[in-house]
């Protein structure tokens, strides 16, 4: 059997295997990432795992006999290798026991190695690619509008041969988009597989059940979110990348939920002035933060996460007593830094477009 499936996650592509093998199916083979080959077997409990075995620009001579030896050292513990594709990701695969023995790593330090052989692949080698490619490719494109430019002053196909250097710098400049994008996400997903990785299987799971991707459009939306998940015998103990994550705990809280909006309005009321830092160009000071912390203080309000570089959340044990800060509703958005990034590229935008079109009514 085969099955086309693409994963952002080797944890939950390995989850995905192993479900695969409760159901009868054994992987046999990997094309392209993304292509599974598999074969019929009696539906059986199968743990596998992920490792990576290839030369980099930054090998040592123990790295060029890390595949024999890992290999060898795994067939003792009961894993084979089922199959690996071409960016050398090996598949290994085993009886599930129960036990120690279902982890390929089995200690912190060798499972913080092979996270960060990944993340160097998707953070540093595949960037490291594009780039080259992407110098190339501008070379390429600059001798070629340079021909078509020389073309043209000897001809009379002036817009033709405008239109032509027009399409050129149109691809050009997806081109180059394209490989801007590529790498924001190599980087997202280098990040996420370290952290993934560095993981054992209890703690995988344990994250899998007490974590949430989840958005929200006003403040009180997620304070409403956190309060219910209390309610639920659950606290609030950290944000990353749009993930809430939460562990079991019979102790209610009661949430708060500040910005910088909120700070500023509580400062005005009690007549007190914010300076904030005169170089603070891209929102990076800790001043409003340490702030709104040390006034969280004085109500036993604990700081538990930032989201969105513009948000923090406290929490304390549930309680009726009054608590005189305001929970604001703003909208939750962009951080200032992406707003500004954003307003930038339109302004350029804007400005591009109005050059070409004053250039097309003088040429």
């Amino acid at each position: 059997m085969k099955k086309i499936k693409f994963f952002a996650s080797l944890l939950k592509e390995r989850d995905w295997l192993e479900e695969m093998a409760t159901q009868g199916w054994l992987l046999t083979d990997m094309t392209l990432g993304i292509i599974y080959n598999f074969k019929e077997i009696p539906p059986c409990e199968k743990v596998y795992e992920i490792e990576r075995f290839a030369v980099s620009p930054h090998s040592t001579i123990a790295d060029l006999t890390a595949r024999t030896n890992a290999i060898s050292l795994a067939k003792e513990f009961g894993w084979e290798v089922a199959t690996h594709d071409e960016d050398m990701n090996y598949y290994f695969v085993k009886d599930k026991a129960g036990d120690e023995s279902d982890e390929f790593y089995d200690n912190e330090e060798t499972r913080k190695e092979r996270a960060e052989r990944y993340r160097n692949r998707l953070c540093i080698e595949h960037p490291h690619l594009l780039a080259k490619f992407d110098m190339v490719l501008t070379v390429f494109y600059l001798i070629l509008i340079a021909l078509i430019a020389t073309l043209t002053m000897k001809s009379d196909m002036d817009k033709l041969g405008l239109i032509v250097i027009c399409v050129l710098l149109g691809l050009y400049s997806f081109s180059a988009l394209s490989t801007t994008l590529s790498n924001l996400l190599y980087n997202k997903w280098g990040n996420q597989w370290y952290k993934e990785l560095c993981m054992t299987r209890a703690e995988w799971e344990n994250y899998k059940n007490f974590t949430e991707k989840k958005s929200f459009g006003k403040v009180q939306h997620l304070r409403s979110y956190l309060q219910e998940k209390s309610e639920f015998g659950l606290s609030f103990i950290g944000y990353e990348g749009g993930v809430y994550q939460f562990e079991e705990d019979t102790q209610r809280y009661n949430y708060f939920i500040d910005t910088k909006k909120n700070l500023l309005k509580r400062m005005k009321k009690a007549g007190v002035k914010f300076t904030a830092e005169a170089k603070d160009l891209f929102s990076t000071s800790l001043k409003w933060y340490e702030t709104s912390i040390a006034d969280a203080a004085q109500y036993d309000l604990k700081p538990v996460a930032v989201i969105n570089q513009s948000i923090l959340v406290y929490k304390r044990p549930y309680s009726d007593k009054h608590l005189p800060w305001e929970n604001g509703n703003e909208t939750i958005g962009y951080s200032k830094p992406t707003s500004k990034f954003i307003i930038a590229m339109l302004i350029l935008f804007l400005i591009g477009f109005c050059l070409g079109t004053v250039l097309s009514h003088i040429i």
